[in-house]
């Protein structure tokens, strides 16, 4: 699936730029996702912050899920954001 848009992430915990890995709210459209940039969590707030010791986060844990919102764990690279994993 595309990306409606490819923000900048930055992490809603720690306030750094996501430059490897990370967790993205986005609500899917018409076969493509829209993210919700604001609340992306680099991975070690996801792991460590927000995740219990050592899970990954919940869709609950970022945002209040509505039913088409899905927490994505998504790479950032030269090209934009490729995602490796979603929970819905």
């Amino acid at each position: 699936m595309e990306f409606v848009s490819t923000p900048t992430l930055y992490c809603a915990e720690c306030g750094e730029e996501i430059e490897d890995t990370g967790y993205l709210p986005a609500t899917e459209r018409d076969g493509e996702y829209d993210p919700l940039s604001d609340a992306a969590v680099c991975e070690a707030c996801g792991f460590n912050d927000i995740g219990m010791m050592g899970c990954a986060p919940e869709l609950d844990d970022v945002i209040a899920p509505d039913p088409d919102d899905a927490l994505l764990y998504v790479r950032v690279t030269d090209e934009g954001l490729d995602v490796l994993s979603t929970k819905e």
